[in-house]
């Protein structure tokens, strides 16, 4: 074969191969519309108040159903009771107990169920079926078309093919903006997943509550399932705020006594980017001095957030040794930047890792032992982006999980050093919206005692930021820049506790770098006036060298947006 034949032949295989991982890609972004089981499951659905109601088990090694269940109503009740289970279709049936009591609650149904099996329970389900058709909530509190059949997850479960939601509620909204709605009345936190089939002119919804990995036993008492249909979904909104209010002490952005008065000032975030995970430095300490004198110059340095990714040497890579890199100007250039920026009145965040240590330190550390397990056992080792541009992902680091008392420790104490060394005034804690159902430890409860822990020894100086959110964390972290996942519909949910800036992503004026984010390029775009996400300037290499006049119409946009909310 010729030399032009051969390259032919590997250019129509390397086009076979780019279009599998598009169609590979394409599915593991999908729904999950995969995993359905192929025969009949033999459910016995019961009508209650409107209603086709069954009910599922989910053990370690099985899912099971309600055989020959026994159903007593009443005109506000219904109670259900089975004292065997059947699986495989009906061809098999095992002994165990399940109850359920549904009662009409201000015309809505709340559910209540506990099961028993020999096998360990993992979760229970509800199915819903032959409900109206409708568009579905969206991750972001939007409404979409349903599509096949779409999973969403709370919270936002690691490498999940499902989509998460910020809170265990969906709607499905119908014509006329009437809602059939499911809320969990969870006060912990623990898994909930929604399933949607879209079966043409009706839709299946099934609900999944799943049990704390570390509690899970031959027995199962799930939280009540409020089920119903609106035409004032924020009703069902607010009994959630008010349930996390209550439980979880949440209370109003103003009056948070965890959110610095410096921070209620801010309306411009710099988003300024050191050490790539290459080893490519957009700044030094030293540049971004000059970078901080810029933005002064232009805006009260009081109504400026800086937050730093990269500071601390190669983004990820060095994840979470939390010091000051010698190629950037070592500890006392470090130092020199932080007080620069003290001087301009600039409050300083750095970025530091939630839950990602770096390969290289793993061992180091002594911290192997901590690597996340799922609820099976499984040591959770995967990563998601190739670092190195060679068209593999890279699995460079390891997700650890807070909850480990020596991890737990560590955090702590270098967190704490950071802040009395350098007299930063927070930390960003990437990735906080983490979570695994982990047998061990609670990676949640590990996250809230650590920033507990900040908090009780740095009363009222420190801020907290974190990467995206859910409910749960709205009580311990009142600062997230997630931008896409600001709440399209009802977003007063997050706004009334917290606030948002854009993402570390967001694009640099110009070429629209995202620094160290391995999204690489995007597009630039001037911050929103009418959103309620703080302004945010992202700064690279050339920002200030070649586009001051996108960086100055950022800045004129925030000092705006700060005026028309009282902030300047």
């Amino acid at each position: 074969m010729s030399l032009v034949h051969d390259h032919r032949a590997v250019f129509n295989i390397l086009e076979l191969m780019t279009a599998e991982v598009k169609r590979l890609k394409a599915l593991a972004h999908k729904v999950v519309d995969v995993h359905r089981l192929s025969f009949r499951f033999g459910d016995v659905f019961m009508e209650f108040k409107g209603f086709q109601l069954a009910f599922r088990v989910y053990t370690m090694h099985n899912v099971y159903t309600l055989h020959k269940p026994k159903v007593e109503k009443y005109h506000d009740k219904m109670k259900v009771k089975s004292r065997e289970y059947a699986y495989a279709g009906g061809q098999k049936k095992c002994s165990g107990l399940f109850e359920a009591t549904l009662v009409e609650d201000e015309g809505s149904v709340l559910i209540e169920a506990r099961a028993e099996h020999d096998e360990v329970i993992k979760c229970y389900g509800i199915l819903l079926k032959d409900l109206e058709y409708g568009k579905i909530l969206d991750t972001d509190w939007s409404f979409k078309d349903p599509e096949g059949v779409i999973v969403f997850s709370y919270p936002w479960i690691w490498l999940s093919m499902t989509r998460y939601l910020p809170s265990p509620i969906f709607f499905i909204e119908h014509l006329g903006k009437e809602y059939t709605f499911a809320l969990s009345l969870d006060d912990k936190v623990r898994p909930k997943r929604f399933r949607v089939v879209n079966h043409g002119r009706k839709l299946e919804l099934a609900l999944f509550h799943e049990e704390d990995a570390r509690l899970m036993s031959t027995h199962l008492e799930s939280p009540p399932w409020r089920i119903g249909r609106t035409k004032k979904p924020e009703l069902v909104i607010e009994e959630r705020m008010k349930l996390m209010e209550e439980k979880w002490g949440l209370k109003p952005w103003e009056i948070r006594d965890d959110v610095p008065s410096w921070a209620r000032r801010v309306c411009l975030v710099v988003n300024l980017h050191f050490k790539h995970w290459t080893g490519y430095a957009f700044n030094t300490y030293k540049t971004a001095a000059e970078a901080l004198n810029w933005i002064a110059e232009r805006i009260s340095g009081e109504n400026v957030l800086v937050y730093m990714p990269g500071w601390d040497g190669r983004y990820y890579y060095d994840y979470p040794i939390m010091e000051p890199d010698p190629e950037l100007g070592g500890k006392e250039g470090f130092k020199q930047l932080i007080e620069h920026a003290h001087s301009l009145g600039m409050h300083v965040v750095p970025m530091t890792s939630a839950v990602a240590v770096g390969f290289s330190h793993i061992e180091k550390l002594g911290f192997k032992d901590a690597i996340v397990m799922d609820k099976y056992g499984n040591r959770l080792y995967e990563n998601w982006v190739d670092w190195d541009e060679d068209g593999e992902r890279d699995n460079i680091w390891y997700p650890v999980n807070l909850g480990h008392p020596a991890v737990k420790k560590y955090f702590i104490d270098k967190i704490s050093s950071l802040i009395d060394e350098y007299q930063v005034d927070g930390i960003f804690l990437d990735i906080c919206h983490f979570y695994e159902n982990d047998p061990r430890y609670s990676f949640y409860e590990g996250l809230r005692d650590i920033i507990a822990s900040l908090l009780s020894k740095y009363k009222g100086k420190i801020l907290i930021m974190g990467e995206c959110w859910y409910d749960a964390l709205l009580p311990i972290i009142p600062m997230t820049h997630s931008h896409n996942l600001m709440p399209k519909n009802w977003p007063y949910f997050y706004l009334k506790y917290a606030r948002m800036t854009y993402h570390l992503s967001w694009p640099a004026p110009g070429s629209g770098s995202t620094g160290v984010h391995e999204k690489g390029f995007g597009k630039f775009e001037l911050p929103r006036l009418d959103a309620e996400i703080i302004p945010t300037l992202t700064i690279v290499d050339d920002t200030l060298t070649k586009y001051r006049d996108q960086a100055e119409k950022v800045i004129e946009i925030a000092k705006e947006w700060g005026a028309k909310r009282g902030i300047l």
